[in-house]
């Protein structure tokens, strides 16, 4: 799994902030994802992905949150240049072990 994606913890945590923005705007729209995040009270620097689940789920239920987050895994895999199919984004689905296999992914 060999990617010119980014390789330290910061440049991870920028990709997936980014992911997060692009994900919800591609599912709400840019105004309702920044509605969004800004009553989580994250527009920036996402804490680690349970509780960004938890806030989720809060807010959108287990499908709601589910569909955004598969959103966001998308866009994460688009910017780090992977198959969908590594993600496993498909039947059980856990957005924080999928966003942490990711991030080790990038640090082996």
């Amino acid at each position: 799994m060999t990617s010119s994606a980014p390789s330290s913890v910061q440049d991870f945590a920028a990709t997936f902030n980014d992911a997060v923005h692009g994900g919800l705007d591609k599912v709400l729209g840019k105004s309702g994802a920044e509605a969004v995040l800004s009553h989580m009270n994250m527009t920036h620097n996402f804490p680690d992905p349970l509780e960004f689940h938890m806030k989720l789920l809060a807010l959108f239920g287990v499908e709601g949150a589910r569909s955004l987050e598969r959103a966001i895994v998308k866009d994460l895999a688009q910017r780090l240049r992977w198959a969908l199919d590594v993600l496993n984004i498909e039947g059980a689905f856990d957005f924080n072990v999928t966003i942490r296999s990711v991030e080790k992914g990038l640090k082996a």
